[in-house]
């Protein structure tokens, strides 16, 4: 009897110690997330750059700008490059080509008139509602960002450009639109260098600048050119 109580107290033992060992493994195995890793992918956007632009430097006379009708847009389609998406900061490449055009609106009754090979600035004989130089390019930016956990972003980089069109654009008060396509010494090739700062979901503001020249060594004005505005 003394042995059979033995045993029967030894199994019970037993099954109580698996049934703890069994209830354990369950308990721990539910309760212990896995780790979910998260996987950062190249993304597309579609860009579109509105602001202002204008020269600067010493400029010869005539060459004074309309601030207002001075207009840069651009249409951008970029990709975004994840490089470190570990941490709270992160940072991409952003690249892909864009169409930019730099409207350069003169005041009064100023007119860019190419002669002789030689820009010349004219007063028309009659008032006029709008007088500018229009350049067409092809550009592709590359540009470092960095995202921050807060949201905010930050964006530094340049870009490289090949004029695609460029022509004059003057319309009398009272009088049809008179425009005229040529080259008007402008480089073939442009580079600047450009900025962005804005928060993740929102525009953000953009600025750039072309510390060259977009005319040709003397034959045209030596001015920079900047623009400033917002990405949408």
């Amino acid at each position: 009897m003394k042995t059979f109580k033995h045993l029967f107290t030894a199994a019970l033992v037993a099954a109580s110690t698996a049934t703890f060992a069994q209830t354990t493994v369950i308990i721990s195995t539910d309760s212990v997330s896995k780790p979910h890793r998260t996987v950062e992918r190249i993304t597309s956007d579609f860009s579109i750059y509105v602001g202002f632009n204008n020269f600067g430097g010493s400029l010869p006379a005539g060459y004074d700008l309309r601030p207002i009708g001075s207009r840069f847009i651009a249409l951008g389609w970029q990709k975004r490059i994840p490089l470190i998406t570990t941490g709270s900061t992160k940072l991409r490449l952003v690249t892909g080509p864009e169409i930019a055009w730099n409207n350069f609106m003169f005041e009064g009754r100023n007119t860019l008139v190419e002669q002789n090979n030689q820009l010349v600035i004219e007063a028309a004989n009659v008032d006029l509602h709008r007088s500018k130089l229009v350049t067409t390019q092809l550009n592709l930016p590359v540009i470092l960002n960095l995202r921050f956990k807060s949201g905010l972003t930050v964006g530094a980089g340049a870009y490289v450009g090949m004029r695609l069109d460029s022509y004059t654009k003057v319309k009398p008060e009272s009088g049809s639109v008179v425009r005229t396509h040529g080259s008007y010494n402008l480089n073939p090739v442009r580079w600047g260098l450009t900025s962005e700062l804005g928060f993740r979901g929102s525009a953000k503001l953009f600025f750039r600048y072309e510390p060259n020249s977009p005319f040709r060594s003397g034959e045209g004005p030596d001015a920079s050119v900047w623009a400033v505005g917002l990405k949408l």
